[in-house]
């Protein structure tokens, strides 16, 4: 539903008996617990936790979803895997990984091409039946079918031959193609199950490879219960909470305890929910009215990030809300482009980057409760963010960007700058064409549509456009997930697309680093490596980013533990929520 302009009034209207408590984490990142709640338990029914979303859910099945906020509301409720994030409140707790259905972050082999799990005694289905090697080994196959395709790490790790083209051999377990025998030879070689104990054998070294399987995408699945596209929204539980009756696109259903699961076979959970009612198609504005009429809306949660329409009436309200305010999973980010002529110079590169005016950037976005100037993909979130390179401050420096020019002879070069447009992106990357004209730059700005990320990944695009704008979150706490999918051309570029690489870098040296980084078993040493390599890629002008989004989010004031998770991408931590009078 969209917010009418009576709505919007009144909530402003009552903004005059609502008090907010707005809890940012003092590093930045994480999040921060709510004030102001009551802490006394309830009993019985009311224990009963309402979230309010406007969505829409796309999927509940695990290999069709693609939201960080899906995953981590997944994760926490009916979705477990083998390992995950520990539910914490300050940001070193939620990079914790820990064994989920395994008993351990797994066990890697010397060249770390060769992963095994032993999974925990006592864990099963909601129907009672018992989880096993081959259920997880089948929840990954789907991820290679043509409707289930996932984030693409079991097709980009797992030793399973591909074609000239970059697809794999192996088409996934569905259709005769998929049960023939040569396909369950491929999936099976990679995939082995030995009792209590799957291993995943590797085309490359992974030495993260314990956290990629903490995403939904090697997530288990019953073969039994997949029935193709109308498994979409069959969110068949192996965790603490299960749907009472099937999931209604657009307006929600309704997760309540799952007799099955067992407690003493998962050390990461400790519902203290009986039900969690989810509304769907709630428009923001309609949330936080609910929240504030008292009754079940104050031990409701908004789990989308409150609009920057609404920070004021909130912020300016009673003592019925309270809120976090974290940093999120996304990173805005420019690409020069390496094949045209005038970005093809590495100090022309540089130069847009010392020019650039990231606090105005971020101003014309709503501000520091929306975005935040930073000098590096590596969000707060990821163990390997380092300090500001190419920092002049948050507006630039447009006096060194200009003699940096002078030097490349390009005292007033012309770039054509691609955007996706929108009333705020418009607005931000008019702030980004004055500093960079202030340096000498001649700018002409192009809002493209919908379909943006296809359009500039177009061979076409490299011809008409010098720069594009971009963004990106991790999928997890680690650079492997940011700088090999953005920069490594050998996964990306091909005569049709540039993939994500979008810049079209092309540096050998930076791909063997990467390499090198990827087989780099201790974590401390792994994280310098990464750093080292987006150092280089700063260095070189490579990439230009610009702001971290970051959200906030309300709940009623019975709702207890609210914190947000910057491991999750800034979402809501629904390990630690709960409910009180």
């Amino acid at each position: 539903m969209i917010p009418t302009p009576r709505r919007a009034a009144a909530l402003v209207t009552t903004s005059g008996v609502l008090l907010v408590s707005a809890c940012t984490s003092a590093d930045g990142g994480g999040g921060g617990g709510a004030s102001g709640a009551s802490t006394t338990p309830l009993a019985g029914p009311e224990q009963q936790l309402t979230v309010l979303s406007q969505g829409p859910v796309l999927a509940w099945d695990p290999q069709r979803i693609t939201s960080r906020q899906q995953s981590a509301f997944a994760g926490r409720t009916y979705l477990r895997t083998l390992t995950t994030y520990a539910p914490a409140t300050d940001l070193a707790g939620q990079r914790e990984l820990v064994g989920d259905l395994a008993t351990s972050t797994g066990r890697a082999s010397k060249d770390q091409k060769k992963w095994s799990f032993t999974l925990r005694k006592g864990i099963s289905w909601q129907d009672g039946s018992r989880i096993t090697c081959g259920d997880l080994r089948y929840g990954v196959s789907r991820s290679f079918g043509k409707d289930t395709a996932s984030a693409g790490y079991a097709l980009t790790y797992l030793d399973i031959p591909k074609k000239p083209d970059g697809s794999s051999r192996y088409p996934g377990p569905f259709g005769s193609a998929g049960r023939s025998a040569g396909a369950k030879k491929l999936i099976e070689g990679a995939v082995t199950c030995s009792g209590d104990t799957i291993t995943y054998r590797l085309s490359e070294p992974v030495a993260d490879f314990g956290e990629v399987v903490s995403t939904p995408e090697f997530a288990p699945v019953k073969r039994s219960t997949d029935t193709g596209e109308e498994s979409a929204y069959l969110a068949f539980s192996n965790g603490p909470y299960k749907l009472e009756d099937a999931w209604q696109p657009g307006e929600g259903g309704t997760w309540v305890r799952n007799e099955e699961w067992d407690e003493r076979s998962d050390p990461v959970r400790e519902p203290t929910l009986e039900r969690i009612v989810h509304r769907e198609g709630v428009e923001p504005v309609e949330a936080v009215e609910t929240i504030t009429d008292g009754d079940d809306g104050s031990r409701s949660v908004l789990v989308d990030p409150l609009p920057d329409g609404l920070q004021q009436p909130v912020a300016d309200a009673a003592d019925q809300v309270q809120s976090v305010t974290s940093d999120g999973q996304i990173v805005d980010y420019l690409a020069p482009n390496h094949t045209s002529e005038v970005m093809r110079s590495a100090r022309v590169r540089t130069a847009l980057a010392l020019a650039t005016d990231r606090e105005g950037y971020a101003r014309a976005l709503g501000g520091q409760a929306v975005a935040t100037p930073v000098w590096s993909l590596l969000s707060t979130a990821l163990p390997s963010a380092h300090e500001p390179v190419l920092d002049r401050g948050p507006t630039g420096d447009p006096e060194a960007a200009r003699a940096l020019l002078t030097r490349a002879k390009q005292e007033s070069p012309r770039i054509r700058v691609a955007y996706r447009s929108g009333e705020k992106s418009d607005a931000a990357m008019a702030a980004l064409k004055s500093g960079w004209e202030k340096a000498g730059f001649v700018v002409e700005l192009e809002g493209l549509g919908e379909d943006y990320y296809t359009t500039i990944a177009q061979p076409a695009s490299a011809k008409k456009y010098d720069v594009f704008w971009s963004s990106w979150g991790a999928d997890y706490p680690s650079a492997a997930t940011v700088l090999p999918p953005l920069f490594d051309d050998r996964i990306n570029i091909t005569s049709a697309s540039s993939g994500r690489d979008y810049g079209y870098v092309r540096d050998d040296a930076v791909n063997a680093a990467m390499d090198k980084t990827m087989a780099v078993a201790d974590a401390d040493r792994r994280a310098a490596a990464w750093t080292k390599v987006d150092t280089t890629l700063l260095e070189q002008g490579s990439y230009v980013p610009l702001v971290q989004h970051r959200s906030t989010f309300v709940a009623g004031q019975e709702v207890t533990g609210l914190s947000s998770n910057a491991v999750f991408g800034g979402t809501p931590e629904m390990g630690t929520i709960g409910v009180a009078r």
